[in-house]
């Protein structure tokens, strides 16, 4: 790092003038920055567009797929009786429902033992079968142990055996006696336990606790067992959790709350796409600097974007003479609704107004056609010939994918072509650069140079000086 003190020699404040030289030769190089600055601004107005398309993209495919207008909910008249859950494929309809019986786990219990006696081996079977799968007594080293601990340990051995398919426990029957029990992993007769002793001389004294049950409903009148309390498809397409015996009523209907959601996150995102077009097409204004404020007004490809919108959402559906589809030809007969209430050209905005009572009303009146009106899909015959026509999700999702294509879509090749603008910008940057630092090199050199003649000229001169001023002496001395 090298010291310079200018103008010793001269004078002069050399290093201001080269600032200010160098300030005025940097004045191209500000602008090519300003120039970068405005570009990425853009570009980071389209990638943020770009987002925004891909989730409109997203929330169109949600209601372009016929399984969106098929959800359903199902509701139970009584709780505390059961719950019910339903799938697509659910049937709409009321059905009645009478709960006989819960399925139960079968629990066996082992005769009590006093926990503080010792343990006595000649008092247990060697070994223990249960379901088939062998729990081996006599590695587990009991001798010493009071028979509380030693319950304790064959519990926890059974426990690790795999395949027994039960969950064991030591439990206080009475004041210092425990037992150990056994419960099945699984509900139903089908999971019932089953122990076999492998000494036929010593007993274990297992009695049944707990019997295992099946649950058993009767739904509209038909009976129908199941091994556990959650029962699939007794009601088609519905899963029924049973919690008490008892009687209730299940109905299933259209989830028109959850279709409403979707449609929901499509106006949500469509708003969200118009008002960030609106928020970066101002009129420029002056800065207080007398900058003009950046804007994309006079862009094309953003008008062009918007007017397409708009020109989707006009979009008219069905046959005028058809009088099923009356009243659900525009989707402003279904509640979606763009500039709703604007009279003035200077007020409209370009968004959608969602009346989610109005779409639910239509949605219950006649589900078909508004269904249709998001998911159809236009077809064509052997000849040719276009039957029918895209719903608005269909229409929306092939029009973004156009739009946000990762390879060629229209907002991918924008930003390419900002990159490309971006990267020149950089390499005149950094040229301009470069060519000001070998400049300013130059100039502090012939200023360092400048300070070495002077120096050398000031030294001739004190020198010169002195001659004068010795030899002017010796004069006056010798007269």
């Amino acid at each position: 790092m090298s010291i310079s003190f200018t103008g010793l020699a001269s004078g002069f404040d050399s290093a201001s003038y080269i600032d200010a030289i160098m300030a005025q030769e940097k004045l191209p190089l500000n602008r090519l920055e300003t120039k970068k600055q405005i570009t990425t601004a853009y570009q980071n107005v389209f990638k943020s567009l770009n987002t925004k398309l891909a989730t409109l993209k997203d929330a169109a495919i949600a209601l372009s797929d016929l399984g969106s207008f098929q959800m359903s909910k199902a509701s139970t008249s009584d709780s505390t009786k059961l719950s019910a859950t339903a799938e697509s494929a659910a049937i709409a309809g009321e059905y009645s429902v009478v709960i006989n019986n819960l399925a139960q786990k079968h629990v066996l219990a082992s005769a009590s033992y006093k926990e503080s006696d010792p343990f006595d081996a000649t008092a247990l079977p060697t070994s223990l079968n249960i379901n088939g799968k062998e729990v081996n007594i006599t590695g587990l080293n009991l001798a010493g142990k009071t028979m509380g601990e030693a319950l304790s340990a064959i519990a926890a051995e059974i426990n690790k055996t795999e395949g027994v398919n039960v969950q064991a426990s030591v439990i206080q029957t009475s004041s210092g006696m425990r037992s150990l029990v056994l419960t099945a992993k699984e509900y139903g007769t089908e999971n019932s336990i089953v122990v076999k002793d492998s000494d036929d001389t010593k007993d274990w004294g297992f009695t049944q606790t707990q019997a295992a049950l099946d649950a058993e409903l009767v739904v509209n009148g038909l009976v129908i067992t199941s091994s556990s309390n959650s029962v699939k498809d007794a009601i088609p397409g519905v899963t029924l959790t049973l919690s008490n015996t008892g009687a209730a009523t299940v109905k299933v209907e259209q989830d028109a709350d959850a279709i409403t959601s979707k449609v929901e996150a499509f106006v949500k995102a469509y708003n969200d796409i118009i008002n960030t077009i609106k928020d970066n097409t101002p009129k420029s204004t002056k800065n207080s600097d007398g900058s003009l404020s950046l804007t994309l007004q006079g862009d094309p490809m953003l008008r062009s974007l918007r007017n397409q919108l708009g020109d989707l959402m006009n979009t008219l559906f069905g046959d005028a003479d058809d009088p099923k589809t009356a009243g659900f030809r525009l989707l402003s007969d279904i509640g979606l609704e763009v500039d709703k209430g604007v009279t003035s050209a200077s007020l409209m905005t370009g968004t959608i107004t969602f009346d989610k009572e109005l779409f639910k009303e239509k949605m219950l009146q006649n589900p078909e056609e508004v269904e249709r009106m998001f998911s159809s899909t236009a077809t064509k015959d052997s000849d040719g010939n276009t039957t029918g026509i895209d719903g608005i999700g269909v229409l929306f999702k092939k029009v973004m994918q156009e739009w946000t294509d990762s390879v060629d879509g229209i907002i991918t090749s924008k930003i390419k072509g900002y990159d490309s603008e971006i990267s020149y910008l950089n390499e005149q940057i950094q040229n301009m650069s470069d060519r000001l630092d070998i400049k300013e090199a130059s100039l502090k050199k012939k200023f360092v140079n400048l300070e070495v003649v002077m120096s050398q000229l000031n030294s001739q001169q004190d020198w010169i000086s002195n001659q004068l001023t010795a030899l002017t002496k010796s004069l006056s001395s010798s007269k």
